[in-house]
């Protein structure tokens, strides 16, 4: 059994959304902080945690906008691919949570969608449930037996459940083999009767008789005696000196054992800020794990901040999170938007499938293509040369791109541009293009304008050409563009200086840079004049900006946040 969707209605900043999870991939998602991305973890873990939901408290912040009187209902649904609940008259594969029925406060159903009241078991509730690891880790939690909602208490139970008569009578003749080695020893046998004694004394007066028994097992449940140790060199650690990371994957190794194990118990992994205190390379080896761990089964959510989590082969498992007037909005892409992206783009629709849409985009696209998930605007660029370049010449107008939520992108050639450009402003980003005209090519196939004219609305490939095809230099530019006539190196030789440009080549072939990404950093550092088509940029950047009102960017060293 899978979770497939949850809707949410009138929880914290949360009017109204809906998410569904992918397939043996993990749902991710991603946004700036405080745009509710922990309220919609929160929402799957009070569904579907631990504790029965109608027993949770619904704080005067859970209410929508935090307005009980206003909106004192909060409604929760889950669908899931087969029947979840049995009763004596049908089997439910969804399932709703409402909170402040008819709008009373603590009147609080779980029910079909029709208000009619499930009477859901706890071994019912177990066959699905969310364990959620918070930004503060909670691990040392899931690996003892302090509270029966632990992962190890439910393993415990599950293993005692499946003792027959002939195993608990040997184990208890094993057991008591056991206690009879320490009951021997003086030590043990002293403390025991001064404990045991020190406890009658203290719970005189009390109605319930108190009594203390260093037996080795629980007769009531043989499986508590186990214990989960983690070992650093052959030495016992404490779960708390494991790094952050090391404790994610411990809690998922055992449940992802748990389910193999047991059949019939399914998880759902919720993970806030995975990355958090993980380097990089242990953020992409965690993101391997996550990944492979969904191919086996667990269904894993995860909300991030880091690039690291992305992966073109799931695209149908990500949710931008944002907000717009104090209201948590999602955008995800299903497998049809997704599919007419490529038809778009060229590629047969016969050939693309809900199937292989992952491999698609996974064989046309880089992790690092997708960075601009956590920005406001993208600026997509043909290669390394404009990606490197352009924040230097920008830099030194007093213009910062990560402090203007800008992310630029390097498309890996221009037949690739409109593809991220109908990607990214599908998930409802602003896209800014940078292209060469490349009107010196005499194949309308090589110069590739048409590609372009396809998704830029004000954009012709007609306006590139002049009485003078010879002026190379020149760039035009639209409401979501930027192109130069031939190409960017042309265009800044002939704006700086061509004796300049020349000047600057050779000294940055003195310091050894032969690359010609190298050499355009260079020039961009040292040029004495900054091209006019670094102001053309900032124009189409900031289409608003003018020299009384430039208060909405930011300049120099000023920080956004």
């Amino acid at each position: 059994m899978r979770l497939e969707k949850i809707n949410i209605r009138h929880y914290r900043s949360i009017e109204n959304i809906s998410i569904i999870m992918p397939k043996n991939k993990p749902l991710i998602l991603f946004g700036p902080n405080n745009a509710g991305k922990s309220n919609i973890l929160s929402a799957f873990d009070r569904i579907l945690g631990e504790r029965y939901p109608t027993f949770i408290d619904v704080e005067n912040s859970d209410y929508f906008m935090r307005d009980k009187n206003k909106n004192p209902t909060i409604d929760i649904g889950v669908k899931f691919d087969s029947s979840y609940h049995v009763d004596n008259y049908n089997s439910y594969s969804s399932i709703f949570l409402t909170y402040g029925v008819d709008g009373k406060i603590n009147e609080n159903l779980i029910h079909d969608g029709n208000m009619k009241k499930l009477y859901i078991s706890n071994d019912t509730r177990g066959s699905f449930q969310s364990f959620l690891l918070d930004a503060n880790r909670n691990t040392s939690f899931h690996f003892n037996y302090s509270n029966k909602y632990s992962l190890l208490s439910k393993f415990n139970k599950s293993l005692h459940d499946s003792l027959t008569d002939d195993d608990k009578k040997e184990l208890s003749h094993s057991f008591e083999n056991i206690k009879s080695v320490f009951e021997n020893k003086a030590q043990f046998s002293n403390m025991f009767t001064i404990f045991k004694d020190s406890i009658e004394e203290s719970v005189k007066g009390f109605i319930h008789h108190l009594e203390a028994d260093f037996s080795a097992y629980d007769p009531n449940n043989f499986a508590k005696s186990l214990r989960i140790n983690a070992f650093e060199n052959s030495e016992v650690r404490s779960f708390d000196e494991f790094g952050t990371g090391e404790q994610q994957i411990l809690v998922m190794a055992f449940a992802k054992a748990y389910m193999e194990a047991f059949k019939g118990r399914n998880f759902l992994f919720i993970l806030e800020e995975p990355e958090a205190n993980l380097h990089p390379l242990a953020q992409k080896w965690l993101k391997k794990y996550i990944y492979d761990l969904c191919e086996s089964g667990l269904q894993i959510i995860i909300s991030t901040h880091s690039p690291n989590f992305i992966n073109p082969s799931n695209l149908e498992g990500l949710v931008r999170v944002y907000k717009d007037e104090g209201v948590t909005k999602t955008i995800q892409l299903d497998s049809s938007k997704l599919k007419q992206v490529l038809i778009e783009t060229g590629i047969d629709e016969n050939r693309i499938s809900s199937n292989n849409l992952g491999d698609y985009f996974d064989l046309r696209l880089y992790s690092e293509q997708l960075e601009g998930m956590f920005a406001d605007t993208i600026i997509l660029v043909e290669g390394l040369t404009e990606k490197l370049s352009i924040p230097i010449w920008l830099e030194r107008k007093k213009y910062f791109l990560s402090a203007n939520g800008i992310e630029i992108i390097n498309c890996m050639g221009k037949a690739n541009i409109p593809t991220l450009y109908r990607l990214y402003k599908s998930f409802g980003y602003r896209c800014i293009c940078v292209f060469d005209g490349d009107i010196n090519k005499t194949n309308l196939k090589e110069r590739k304008n048409n590609l372009l004219e396809d998704v830029l609305e004000d954009f012709e490939e007609a306006k590139i050409y002049t009485e003078d095809k010879k002026e190379y230099y020149y760039v035009i530019t639209g409401s979501d563009y930027i192109c130069f006539g031939k190409d960017y190196e042309t265009a800044i030789m002939n704006q700086i200086g061509k004796d300049c440009y020349m000047k600057l080549e050779n000294e940055a072939k003195a310091y050894n840079i032969e690359n010609k990404q190298g050499i355009a950093k260079y020039i961009a550092k040292n040029s004495s004049h900054i091209p006019i088509a670094i102001d053309k940029l900032i124009e189409v950047l900031f289409p608003n900006m003018n020299e009384e009102n430039n208060e909405d960017y930011c300049f120099d060293d000023e920080i956004p946040f």
